[in-house]
């Protein structure tokens, strides 16, 4: 019975996602025309992640609407969104993972987080499916599969920019980490300690938590205790982030906080003046932009969402858009569209390609990309970009 559960409210989640977001949309149960070229999203829709999850498909279904009704899909056949939710867990997405690609037949599969990709890559190289992130920031995953390709940087990278910055203008000299019990969080405080070392800070202290933690008081006053001038957050889910700032400021803490892209996320946002003096490091994204891609993908988003669009909507944007170009390319050619094609494709054809959120600079020997990155925080209740940050 619980099984069965299950199975209708994926079946339920199926049809409000076909509903909601469009046509190119169908739920895994009910498969669209099956002309059209399948494309997995094999992201977190529900729990902790699952508000950026939503925000990171409504970028990627517009773009679908639009290649499908104004630019004739790819390699003139529609291109169909099939969502997945994997609760970003390897667990869950091991499942859709397998829906995608046995019963759905994706050549092609938007993913990330780091569980999720550690877990479906292995199987990915070796069905020859290509699988693309802009959602992963953990530096464990570089090198993980020649079929798994970031256009989001590895936090390794973003670190050797924040950390500076927080020295030398906002006045940090005593750092604390929260540090989260996952490859990501490791990687990322370790990458935290070696920089903050190299530039002469001093480190008062770590304190390490699990994934589902909710109350951070009891890490927080021991890090708090050593008088920290900014605690580094190294968690990619915006709820604890939240609570770790609510319950930080509830505690008494003025300092900063600093942290990388996943902290823009709605729970964050929600959080208003509390997060006044936090900063993190995100790949650039300005929604004021006179380049003509930017332009037209924020001008389209107000249009169908009522609001601006963020960083990680223009990210998953720019997903489909990538796919399309390298389609098109693939059928110009006369070459059938696979998952090696198409890595063969990115591989010798594409250093470099130009999005809505500018220009991501490919390293294939990885699977990492560099781009240009800004200093943001909160302010007025929402983010905004303080100044570029330069290595």
């Amino acid at each position: 019975m619980k099984h069965a559960n299950r199975s209708f409210a994926r079946l339920l989640i199926g049809f409000a996602c076909a509903a909601s977001f469009g046509f190119g949309i169908a739920s895994p149960a009910h498969s669209a025309d099956e002309s059209s070229r399948k494309v997995g999203f094999l992201m977190p829709l529900t729990g902790g992640a699952g508000k950026l999850g939503e925000m990171m498909m409504q970028g990627s279904t517009l773009a679908v609407e639009e290649a499908n009704t104004q630019h004739g899909g790819a390699g003139g056949r529609n291109i169909q969104l099939l969502p997945e939710d994997s609760q970003a867990t390897a667990r869950v997405s091991l499942a859709g993972y397998r829906r995608l690609t046995d019963y759905e037949k994706s050549e092609v599969i938007i993913t990330g987080w780091t569980p999720v990709v550690s877990a479906v890559a292995p199987l990915a190289q070796n069905a020859g499916v290509m699988l693309l992130s802009a959602s992963t920031a953990s530096p464990a995953l570089r090198g993980i599969s020649p079929y798994f390709q970031s256009s989001w940087m590895f936090d390794d990278e973003t670190v050797g920019l924040i950390l500076p910055y927080a020295k030398e203008n906002l006045g940090v000299e005593r750092l604390g980490i929260m540090s989260v019990v996952n490859d990501l969080g490791t990687a990322l405080s370790n990458a935290v300690k070696k920089e903050w070392s190299n530039l002469g800070g001093t480190l008062v202290g770590e304190e390490v938590h699990q994934q589902d933690e909710s109350n951070f008081r009891p890490f927080l006053l021991k890090l708090l205790a050593a008088k920290p001038d900014a605690i580094y957050i190294t968690g990619n889910m915006g709820r604890q982030s939240a609570q770790i700032v609510r319950q930080a400021r509830e505690l008494g803490y003025r300092g900063k906080f600093l942290s990388f892209g996943a902290f823009e996320d709605p729970e964050v946002e929600a959080l208003g003046d509390l997060a006044d003096g936090a900063y993190y490091a995100s790949p650039s994204f300005e929604v004021n932009s006179d380049a003509p891609k930017t332009k037209a993908f924020v001008e389209a988003f107000e249009a169908k969402y009522g609001r601006l669009p963020n960083v990680h909507q223009a990210n998953h944007y720019d997903l489909i858009y990538l796919y399309k170009t390298v389609v098109d390319a693939l059928t110009e050619k006369g070459v059938e569209v696979t998952g090696t094609a198409f890595r063969d494709y990115m591989v010798n054809e594409m250093p470099t390609y130009t999005g809505a959120s500018g220009v991501y600079r490919f390293d294939y020997s990885d699977g990492s990309v560099l781009r240009p990155t800004s200093l943001k925080t909160l302010e007025g209740g929402k983010f905004v970009k303080v100044a570029d940050l330069v290595r």
